[in-house]
């Protein structure tokens, strides 16, 4: 499939139709039972939380909005620090990819040159 041309592709398209119908319907398919079970996860994770709340509310009424105002207080510092943490892993591993991109040009620069220098021998 390397060197194909746009071209070369809708002509494969028109000629083998039932390839690509069988494989976009597979895709349908992955997708649908991935969202399926994600959109499950959502709805358990919203009952449980509200399992939670309910039961905090009716164990101290009083005490619930102080409560809340702390948790949330503590998920924002959380996630803040998370997200710092993410980028400053992405940073790294940026670096690191282009340290990688550096090493494979040089390497391969070597290689030519090796094999260059055999050829001549």
């Amino acid at each position: 499939m390397e060197g194909m041309t746009m071209d070369s592709i809708i002509q494969y398209v028109m000629t083998h139709q039932l390839t690509v119908g069988v494989a976009v319907f597979v895709a349908l398919m992955v997708v649908y039972v991935i969202f399926k079970q994600l959109f499950k996860l959502a709805l358990l994770l919203i009952l449980l939380l509200m399992a939670m709340g309910g039961y905090m509310y009716f164990k101290d009424p009083g005490k619930m909005p102080e409560k809340i105002q702390d948790a949330l207080q503590k998920t924002r510092e959380k996630t803040s620090k998370v997200v710092e943490k993410g980028k400053s892993v992405y940073g790294k591993g940026k670096s690191v990819a282009e340290k990688g991109v550096i090493y494979s040009k040089e390497l391969r620069e070597f290689m030519k040159d090796g094999k260059e220098t055999t050829k001549e021998r």
